[in-house]
C-alpha cells in the first residue's frame, strides 16, 4: 500500500488561473484531486466539496514506506472526502487551500487498514513573465487505527501559460517524514520536479510529463537513497452514449539508489519499478458520477521485500458539490 501521490502534479492544475483555458477544463481531475467547478479568475472566493465510496481488489498487499508485502490479495473499503477553497485577493493573487479523508478498510487484512487526513494551502502570484508560488502539504497516515506517518512538504514554484496551450512548472520542494514508531526511518527529503502540459482539442485532452528527482537523508543510513520517477500521463474527455466520459492512461518509472549497507543483504540496496494505470469516469448525472481504475506495478530490487507485483482495480462513486 502506497501513499498516495499527494504532493506532486495533482495541486498543479489549480494554478491555472488564466480565464480561456479554465473555462474549458471544468471536469478534469489530475492524481485523483478535482478541479474547482468555476474558474478562479471569475469569482472572487469558491468552495467545492467531493465524496465517493468505493471498492478496490488488490492482488498484494503492500506497505512501500515499511518495504512490506504479504504476497496475500484482499478487498477493500474506500471511503473518500475533500474540501477545496479558493480565491483572488487582488487581481493577480490567488490563495488556495484544502482538507481530504481517504480510507482503505480491508475485509480480512486489517493490519493493512490505512486512514490519511491531507491539508494544504497554496498561494501565486501572476506575474508579466511567469506565475510564482508557494504551498505546503500536510498528511497524517494512520495503520491499522494506530499513528503510523506524519509528512510535511514546502514547495516553491514557478509557472508559465504559453498560447494557452502550453503550461510548463518547475519546482523544489523539502519534505520531512517522522514515523510514529520507526524513528530510524524519520527522514528529511530534498528535491525538485519538472511537468510540461500540452492541451488539444479546445482543452479537453491533454498529455502531461514529469520529472522529480529526491535525495533523502534518514536518521538510520541504511535508508538514504537518491531517486528520480519519471511519468506521462494522457487525458481525454469525450461524450458516449450522451454521457459524459473521461479517460486517462498514465506510466510512471523509479528508481532509488542507497547509499548506505543493508544489513539484511550486506550490501548497498538499489530499487526500480514501473507502473502503469488506467482510469475511467462516466458522469451519470452533472454532479455524480461512476470511476474505475487498474493499475499494475512491477517493482525489482536486491533487497527480497521490495521485489514483488501488484495490481490493484477499484470501482467508486463520486460526487461533486
Amino acid at each position: 500500500m502506497q501513499m498516495p501521490a499527494i504532493f506532486s502534479g495533482e495541486i498543479i492544475m489549480k494554478n491555472l488561473t488564466q480565464k480561456k483555458l479554465l473555462s474549458r477544463l471544468i471536469a478534469f481531475s489530475f492524481g485523483g484531486m478535482a478541479l474547482c467547478a468555476q474558474p478562479f479568475c471569475a469569482v472572487a472566493a469558491n468552495v467545492d466539496f467531493e465524496v465517493s465510496a468505493g471498492a478496490e481488489q488488490d492482488s498484494n498487499l503492500n506497505i512501500v514506506e515499511l518495504d512490506k508485502n504479504s504476497n496475500e490479495s484482499d478487498t477493500a473499503l474506500l471511503l473518500n472526502a475533500k474540501v477545496d477553497a479558493s480565491g483572488k485577493p487582488a487581481e493577480k493573487l490567488n490563495l488556495s487551500g484544502g482538507y481530504a479523508f481517504t480510507s482503505k478498510t480491508y475485509q480480512n487484512h486489517n493490519e493493512f487498514d490505512l486512514a490519511i487526513h491531507q491539508l494544504y494551502a497554496d498561494a501565486n502570484y501572476e506575474f508579466s513573465l511567469l506565475t510564482a508560488g508557494a504551498s505546503h502539504h500536510f498528511a497524517k497516515a494512520q495503520l491499522d487505527g494506530s499513528d503510523f506517518l506524519d509528512l510535511h512538504q514546502t514547495s516553491l514554484y514557478i509557472s508559465k501559460l504559453i498560447n494557452n496551450t502550453i503550461y510548463l512548472r518547475a519546482a523544489v520542494n523539502s519534505q520531512d517524514k517522522q514515523f510514529a514508531k520507526l524513528s530510524d526511518r524519520n527522514a528529511k527529503n530534498n528535491g525538485y520536479s519538472g511537468d510540461a502540459f500540452v492541451f488539444f482539442n479546445d482543452g479537453k485532452t491533454f498529455v502531461n510529463i514529469g520529472v522529480n528527482k529526491e535525495k533523502e537523508n534518514a536518521r538510520a543510513k541504511q535508508f538514504d537513497y537518491q531517486g528520480v520517477t519519471y511519468k506521462a500521463k494522457a487525458s481525454h474527455k469525450f461524450t458516449a452514449l450522451g454521457k459524459d466520459n473521461k479517460l486517462q492512461l498514465g506510466w510512471r518509472y523509479t528508481t532509488k539508489d542507497y547509499s548506505g549497507i543493508t544489513p539484511e543483504i550486506k550490501a548497498e540496496r538499489y530499487d526500480s519499478g514501473h507502473a502503469v494505470d488506467i482510469n475511467w469516469e462516466v458522469s451519470l448525472t452533472p454532479r455524480v458520477s461512476i470511476e474505475t481504475k487498474v493499475e499494475h506495478g512491477k517493482y525489482n530490487s536486491n533487497f527480497a521485500s521490495a521485489d514483488y507485483s501488484d495490481t490493484r482495480a477499484s470501482i467508486a462513486i463520486k460526487a461533486r458539490f
